[in-house]
């Protein structure tokens, strides 16, 4: 009973002078903080979006309003409502949107 007793005492020492492996930290953090760092680089700001309202880096398009009449018209989507380009990138929504031919096609970003 003694050795026993001796025994679970003697691994119970050892178990404590083991080293704990770190907690592992979460990902995440660190790839929002970076993914942030290049938006503002390129001189946009993160911001909640679509339906599940994940962050996303939206930029402020040069050309905003311009008209246009087809998709390589604008840095954007090319509106076909209006004939303009769009204010930002990505633009969130459904919206009717002018293609490269100029056809107009109905999109969903969420």
């Amino acid at each position: 009973m003694r050795r026993l007793v001796a025994a679970l005492v003697l691994g119970l020492a050892l178990a404590g002078c083991r080293e704990q492996a770190p907690k592992a930290e979460p990902l995440l953090p660190d790839l929002l903080q970076e993914a942030t760092l290049d938006c503002t680089r390129t001189g946009g700001r993160m911001v909640k979006a679509g339906i599940t309202g994940a962050m996303t880096c939206l930029r402020d398009t040069r050309d905003s309003g311009k008209q246009c009449r087809k998709a390589g018209d604008c840095e954007g989507d090319c509106l076909a409502r209006s004939g303009t380009c769009s204010p930002v990138i990505p633009l969130f929504g459904c919206h009717e949107i002018l293609l490269n031919e100029g056809q107009k096609a109905r999109l969903c970003r969420d």
